[in-house]
């Protein structure tokens, strides 16, 4: 066998020579390669994993931006529940909500409450006013507080948002049931306390049926009620 094989290689020497070669050749290359590759040090493995870290958190935070910015332009919408339920008050609500869901906020309607005048359905509004009348009830128009840049709105029972509603009456007569503290106190000795008591009154039995409730409220007797009677309305 190592005759005929020695034999092979004279006969062949030529074809030997260039096998030699090019496995020589191959041998060559992968040292040369193998050297000039840099090591890998834990210097590198670092400095890899702090780039793709980066590229990670920079791709999370660009997805993330338009619901942000979205969320900031819109801003926070606050609405005043008054009238006939449990705990009126100032409410935040968004702009998906519905007047069912501010009032729902207020712990519900009180059983004196007139809910065939109440839209439940509308859409809330930033610096709506959402009012419920009682039973019997002559709906006022209520007064929303408006930024001195956008015009004042108002809601009847939670309805469609009115333009220009005042807090005075016919002949400039001050609404006990739209007015603010700063209009109640125009009235001869009421001051911020009495004021107060007004709206106060206001907001737990669902407004002024009449003038004459004003009675009603802690201060105020008949002789308080003759001398502002000209100057009140409902």
């Amino acid at each position: 066998m190592g005759n005929e094989l020695l034999t092979w290689v004279n006969s062949h020497r030529l074809v030997s020579i260039i096998l030699a070669s090019v496995a020589m050749l191959g041998l060559g290359l992968v040292v040369l390669v193998a050297l000039m590759r840099p090591p890998v040090t834990a210097a590198s493995i670092e400095t890899a994993a702090t780039t793709t870290s980066q590229a990670s958190r920079t791709s999370v935070t660009k997805r993330s931006q338009p619901s942000v910015l979205k969320e900031s332009a819109s801003g926070p919408i606050y609405v005043d529940v008054k009238g006939a339920v449990k705990q009126p008050g100032l409410y935040r609500v968004t702009a998906a909500m519905r007047v069912a869901d501010a009032i729902e906020l207020a712990k519900g309607l009180l059983p004196q409450a007139d809910q065939r005048q109440v839209n439940l359905a509308a859409k809330v509004v930033d610096q709506q006013v959402i009012y419920v009348p009682v039973k019997g009830e002559q709906l006022p128009a209520i007064a929303a507080p408006a930024a001195k840049s956008q015009p004042e709105t108002a809601t009847t029972a939670g309805g469609t948002p009115k333009t220009g509603s005042k807090t005075t009456g016919a002949k400039g007569k001050i609404n006990l049931n739209t007015a603010d503290v700063a209009a109640l106190q125009k009235l001869a000795g009421v001051g911020q306390k009495k004021a107060e008591k007004i709206i106060a009154f206001r907001n737990e039995h669902g407004g002024f049926k009449s003038v004459a409730e004003l009675k009603k409220v802690g201060g105020f007797g008949d002789k308080t009620l003759a001398k502002f009677q000209d100057q009140l309305t409902v």
